[in-house]
């Protein structure tokens, strides 16, 4: 029998994700996040991006990046280094010191996120502001285009968020059996999709 894990409430996603530890899962989420932004001069100043989108938890990041850095370079794996920048939260450990996908501010640590790697978004994406209402796509273009500072990634690195847990509506959980060398490929190549939107119908997250 199959067990449908959806989680609504704060403390206890908190609590799961303490107790899968660094077990790899498939995740849906529905999120309504702050679009952050430059201030000064911006009409478009608290809107909330409202979206449905997947992605993975429970994947190593470093060696993701060693092993994209590797074949970009034609390198062997194995003679790649891969050390993390600073980064102004840091990961909850379990008891044997590895990194769950639960994460902390270094300084504020009762504020929590969840870092995952996103794979695609659900649906059609919304941004609402408070007096606007829902932003046009010429409107959003503008937004984007003014106000927003473009992503600064090296292109061996995975994407990665971690998104504030008072973000998330809703969440599910699939347990699934993923190698670090299957999850490098699949980021890699479904890298291209990753502001791709299409029409679903909801999905359900299922417990092995």
């Amino acid at each position: 029998m199959k067990e449908t894990i959806r989680i609504e409430d704060r403390a206890e996603l908190i609590g799961f994700l303490r107790g899968i530890g660094t077990e790899a899962r498939f995740i849906t989420l529905d999120t309504e996040t702050p679009v952050k932004m430059r201030k000064t001069g911006n009409p478009y100043v608290g809107t909330i991006k409202i979206a449905k989108r997947n992605g993975l938890i429970g994947v190593d990041f470093v060696r993701a990046c060693e092993r994209r850095y590797a074949k970009l370079h034609n390198l062997d794996q194995k003679d790649v280094e891969y050390t993390p920048g600073k980064v102004w939260y840091e990961h909850c450990m379990t008891a044997e010191n590895k990194p769950l996908a639960l994460c902390q501010h270094k300084t504020k640590k009762t504020q929590k996120y969840l870092q995952y790697f996103p794979l695609r978004n659900l649906g059609e994406t919304l941004y609402v502001h408070p007096t606007l209402g829902q932003l046009t796509k010429e409107q959003i273009d503008d937004m984007y285009a003014r106000f927003v500072r473009p992503e600064d990634r090296e292109e061996w690195k995975p994407r990665v968020i971690t998104l504030g847990i008072d973000s998330i509506r809703s969440v599910t959980f699939r347990k699934i059996k993923l190698l670090n060398e299957t999850a490098s490929r699949l980021l890699g190549r479904l890298e291209r999709w990753k502001n791709v939107r299409v029409d679903t119908r909801p999905v359900v997250a299922l417990e092995d």
